[in-house]
């Protein structure tokens, strides 16, 4: 006589709060960053990147022959903001693409909703784990290398240390506003692939709208922050405001968006 077991899927179990379970998942995103290499091999990769830059400055201006220069300061400044607001973004894309895609993939996330962590929590707890790697690994660290190098090679140093806070600043709040639209994109596909192509092709759409849009418009994408960043490093006025509070507000509904269709997504 054969009998059969009807086999039940696990019961998620009540989140006890709309963050329940955030800390945890914080810190599980962080030790993914720091057990293996990734934080080493990105910041490592980021500071040679922004390291070149005071070097070969130094090189070009006679450096070797006459010690500490005089020249190519603001150049270098604005060749360090230029590259950690573009090829600083592709990395980061690069970086967090995968951070909802992959654990679905291999069925951890599946797992982690089966305990009382809250799917908001989940989403919000991967986003503030990931900014904080990629700012400390890609703007942060990157930055102290450059402006360390600078001030060594410069014969005036650093002529001014708030063009550089605020210069900073910038950057992180743009890494922070890619991180969400990437967290955002990740709620509607299943693949890194459109994920990756459709945030680094947001970054190119002001080039292709320019033509027919006026420049008020094209100042509404974050992309442009790269405008007052620059002006920040040169120690002039810090405008224009409108792509600061824009990528803001997107960042914010990006999350909004990527908390409502995980919180409803069914699994596999």
């Amino acid at each position: 006589m054969e009998s059969s077991i009807a086999l039940e899927r696990p019961t998620p179990a009540a989140p006890s709060h709309f963050l329940a379970g955030a800390g945890n998942v914080f810190h599980k995103e962080l030790r993914e960053w720091f057990r293996t290499r990734k934080f080493l091999v990105t910041t490592a990769l980021t500071s040679l990147m922004l390291a070149a830059l005071p070097v070969i400055t130094f090189l070009h201006e006679g450096g070797l022959h006459d010690g500490r220069i005089n020249s190519g300061y603001m150049p270098s400044m604005e060749a360090w903001m230029g590259l950690t607001l573009t090829l600083g973004a592709y990395l980061i894309v690069a970086l967090t693409m995968g951070v909802i895609v992959k654990e679905e993939d291999a069925g951890t996330a599946q797992w982690l909703f089966t305990k009382p962590v809250s799917r908001t929590g989940y989403v919000l707890a991967k986003y503030a784990g990931n900014v904080v790697a990629v700012l400390l690994s890609a703007i942060i660290i990157p930055s102290v290398v450059f402006v360390a190098l600078t001030a060594a090679t410069q014969a005036s140093g650093i002529t001014a240390w708030t063009p550089v806070i605020e210069g900073v600043a910038f950057a992180s709040l743009h890494a922070a506003i890619v991180v969400a639209v990437v967290m955002g994109l990740s709620a509607f596909f299943r693949t890194t692939a459109p994920i990756a192509g459709i945030a680094i092709g947001l970054g190119f759409l002001p080039l292709f709208l320019q033509r027919f849009v006026t420049a008020k418009v094209i100042n509404l994408f974050p992309v442009n922050i790269g405008a007052i960043a620059g002006h920040a490093v040169r120690g002039e006025a810090l405008t224009p405001w409108q792509p600061v509070i824009c990528g803001i507000i997107i960042a914010v509904v990006a999350l909004t968006v990527a908390c409502y269709r995980i919180e409803r997504r069914q699994l596999q």
